[in-house]
């Protein structure tokens, strides 16, 4: 943009878009959403609503990535299409922010990653978790040695996922797999932020034909390279995990024991630390 500031086109405007809408408002001094891809027109009303008067909906993201006055773009689309957005970004010459999981497969990622840097643009996947307090204060405590060695890491990611028929996310090919491809990938990300690079892993699923083609329960089991042991679990047929309850189940636990002491963040009540001793 000419004031100095990011322009920044947004291509989808699904239900994540409101806590998008919000980090770009927080930063108003250095960017500036300009445009947003949007299929359903009716939609616009909606979007504008979040983003300002002066914003532009197109029904095409391509309308948005040929404006010169955006500079990166935010894509939101559903997971097949995170692909061809990305390369058509790249040869637009646009930077792109991409909603996790950044790909279905390994093949897509390479080609994205390919893609960008051929065209001298920053690619980056959003894994918002590394950025949340809680998720902050538990790898400060990892990371100060206050739990003496690592021995295990459990991470739980708990919800009740039951979308309407036609939902993208129900369809396998689409998400890529299940309830691990969309929203495992925070634990699976998280630990690895905590705890390093995975040497083994072993992963289990079950599906639920009436709420998705893919998995809608899942576990893993990992080795770290380090020796740790990891447990990372999906459930997304539990209707005990209700956000804002405090009588309800949790929505994500993230624990970890070492031989000095122990810590826990428990989604909605804080990041815990008890020492041994």
């Amino acid at each position: 943009m000419t004031d100095g500031r990011i322009g920044i086109g947004i291509l989808g405007a699904g239900s994540i878009l409101p806590a998008h809408a919000a980090g770009f408002l927080k930063r108003r001094e250095a960017c500036k959403v300009v445009a947003v891809a949007k299929a359903d027109p009716t939609r616009a009303e909606a979007v504008r609503a979040l983003l300002g008067p002066e914003v532009v909906v197109e029904g095409d993201y391509q309308a948005v990535l040929a404006r010169d006055d955006v500079d990166a773009v935010d894509i939101l689309l559903p997971h097949d299409l995170h692909l061809p957005a990305t390369l058509a970004a790249a040869r637009a010459g646009k930077h792109v922010l991409v909603e996790k999981v950044m790909a279905r497969n390994i093949y897509e990622c390479d080609r994205m990653i390919e893609a960008c840097e051929q065209a001298g643009v920053t690619l980056s996947v959003c894994h918002d978790r590394r950025y949340q307090p809680d998720w902050m204060a538990l790898k400060q405590i990892v990371d100060a040695g206050l739990l003496g060695e690592i021995c295990c890491w459990r991470l739980e990611h708990n919800q009740n996922v039951d979308l309407p028929p036609g939902h993208w996310c129900r369809q396998r090919d689409q998400i890529g797999g299940g309830a691990v491809m969309s929203c495992l990938t925070h634990q699976i990300d998280g630990l690895r932020w905590y705890a390093g690079e995975v040497e083994a892993v072993a992963c289990m699923t079950r599906t639920l034909p009436a709420r998705m083609q893919g998995e809608s329960c899942g576990v893993i089991l990992a080795r770290m390279r380090s020796g740790v042991l990891a447990h990372l679990s999906i459930n997304w047929a539990t209707r005990g995990a209700v956000a804002g309850d405090p009588h309800s189940l949790w929505g994500e636990f993230n624990h970890v024991t070492g031989n000095r002491g122990e810590a826990y963040y428990l989604s909605g009540r804080g990041t815990f630390l008890m020492l041994h001793d």
